[in-house]
């Protein structure tokens, strides 16, 4: 005689031992993230949605020089270098475009306007949403000024030549003009 149970017992048996094994499993699945979840940082805080700076937050300042540092005189052979700096004047981090597609470089001699980069040719220039930290100044990346006129035909090479003279630099970027206008000279 076989001391083997009957097959209706195996079956209950083994889908016991199934039942017993999922519940394992679970309890070990459960386990793990239980203790990952103790071990892993919490959630952080959802950052303030940073928004577009409000009007009157960002200074503008023009700057005439070497790209470096402020220079007031140039010689005829030496093409001044043009740029600006952004400041958030205001309380909270906020955007701005400051893209060259809003830059607008301006050039006077008195109240005369002898070159300004909107007669340049302006196509696929695109705009740059900078995040502003309230206190850190942000600067441009300097451009040369070519010391010629502008005019409907451009305004780089093959314009008419500036002569020497006191001028006036100023900038306006994304509708906010410079705080100052910087003069310098050619002689």
């Amino acid at each position: 005689m076989s001391r083997r149970p009957p097959p209706h017992i195996i079956r209950r048996r083994r889908v016991a031992g199934l039942i017993v094994l999922a519940i394992l499993v679970s309890l070990i699945w459960w386990a793990v993230a239980s203790i990952a979840a103790l071990f892993s940082p919490a959630p952080a805080a959802q950052e303030a949605k940073v928004t577009q700076c409000a009007p009157g937050t960002v200074q503008v300042t023009a700057f005439v020089g070497d790209g470096e540092k402020r220079i007031p005189t140039f010689d005829l052979k030496t093409d001044p270098a043009l740029w600006f700096t952004l400041n958030n004047t205001g309380t909270k981090a906020c955007t701005f475009n400051a893209g060259p597609k809003v830059q607008i470089y301006t050039i006077r001699i008195g109240d005369e306007v002898i070159w300004s980069n909107e007669q340049c040719d302006r196509e696929g220039l695109k705009d740059q949403k900078l995040t502003l930290t309230p206190g850190k100044e942000e600067k441009a990346v300097p451009s040369p000024w070519l010391k010629v006129y502008s005019n409907n035909s451009g305004c780089g090479e093959g314009q008419p030549a500036a002569l020497p003279g006191t001028y006036t630099f100023s900038v306006t970027v994304n509708g906010v003009n410079s705080a100052n206008a910087e003069t310098f000279s050619i002689d």
